[in-house]
């Protein structure tokens, strides 16, 4: 009997063997992205995936799928709870916060209850203000049964974009349906449209980096099971923000005397409201940090001179009332000792004041 082995011969029964199972994998495309151990073996995470790759406690994740499958809220509703999904950016995220010093972690603490049902609020924040992006979770959450949205936005959200985020890239056949669906006038449109999936990005090895994330992402299921703690940030040290201001004036190259209607995707409101139906929804102008110091009567702050936010917030409540949207402006509300990092971020007693300060319309929402 002869038991030589042939190199050759297993190279090449190797290569066909995995060009097989790459030509399988492309033509059955499995739903890789919704398997996940979250939700089933070990407890679902309480904010989405989001990190530097490099770092061996985080990864950055941009699937859509993948993201809600391993988030608390896709695990089964309990009887007894009213799900709240907050939808944001970084601020609603908690960028430098643990988790509960975020804004669902203060407000799950208020121990809010309705009809002897406990509100759980969840947190679906992303750090992309785009509110695009937006649409995107407010579609998937509609099949975790949310009893009520709250929809956090500022001006950053509401500008149309000319890149796209890898966010957006990464479901560009999901907001190319969307953007298509409501006719919205996002700027990278005509480039989604040209973008097509070929063969190739369906194989194991065109998928190669978002498998690799992804099987780090359950990995990191342990030590989140094993701790309770997510390791998708490192808390810092609260820096308050200073009170001087840089003078210039403009917004994004745009002088007073623009009118930013034409810049603003206004009709993306109305399209969240339609993607949420029946299911209440909540508009919120986040909390902006307000300088007293240099320049300050010129800018609000780094993000936004004066004259570009008043009219961002007069297009907006005009915009509400005329569609008879829900709408809160909690735009000064918030002390400015009480913001972190940027002109959005708030610290852990921030986010304390404006869960309570909210709170009350939630409650005129859910217990009518």
């Amino acid at each position: 009997m002869n038991t030589m082995v042939r190199p050759i011969a297993v190279i090449v029964k190797a290569v066909c063997l995995f060009v097989v199972i790459n030509l399988v994998y492309g033509l059955i495309e499995p739903p890789i992205a919704e398997i996940s151990a979250y939700n089933v073996f070990v407890p679902g995470l309480e904010r989405t995936p989001f990190g530097n790759s490099a770092d061996p406690y985080t990864v950055a994740i941009d699937n859509a799928d993948a993201m809600f499958a391993s988030h608390e809220i896709s695990a089964e509703k309990q009887p007894d709870e009213i799900r709240v999904a907050l939808i944001g950016d970084s601020s609603i995220w908690g960028e430098s916060l643990l988790l509960e010093n975020t804004l669902s972690g203060q407000w799950n603490q208020l121990g809010s209850q309705c009809g002897g049902k406990k509100i759980k609020a969840y947190n679906l924040g992303y750090p992309h203000p785009s509110i695009i992006k937006d649409l995107i979770f407010m579609d998937e959450v509609m099949s975790r049964q949310p009893d009520v949205i709250i929809w956090f936005v500022t001006l950053n959200t509401l500008m149309n974009q000319y890149r796209l985020h890898p966010f957006l890239a990464g479901n560009h056949e999901r907001v190319l349906k969307i953007v298509e669906k409501y006719d919205l006038s996002f700027g990278p449109r005509k480039i989604l449209s040209e973008q097509e999936t070929g063969f190739y990005e369906k194989t194991l090895v065109g998928q190669r980096s978002l498998l690799a994330r992804l099987l780090k992402l359950q990995g990191l299921s342990l030590i989140w099971s094993a701790t309770g703690v997510d390791f998708h940030v490192e808390p810092g040290i609260p820096q308050a923000l200073a009170s001087d201001v840089d003078k210039d004036i403009a917004y994004r190259a745009m002088e007073p005397g623009t009118d930013l209607r034409e810049s603003l995707l206004l009709d993306a409101i109305g399209a969240g409201f339609d993607i949420a139906g029946e299911t209440p929804v909540l508009l919120v102008n986040e909390p902006i940090f307000i300088a007293n110091g240099l320049h300050s009567d010129v800018r609000y702050n780094d993000f936004y001179p004066r004259w570009a936010y008043d009219q961002y917030r007069d297009v907006l409540i005009k915009q509400t009332e005329k569609s008879l949207f829900n709408y809160l402006d909690m735009w000064n509300t918030i002390p400015p000792e009480n913001f972190i990092d940027t002109p959005l971020h708030l610290n852990a007693e921030g986010e304390r004041l404006l869960a309570e300060q909210i709170n009350p319309t939630l409650l005129s929402m859910v217990c009518p």
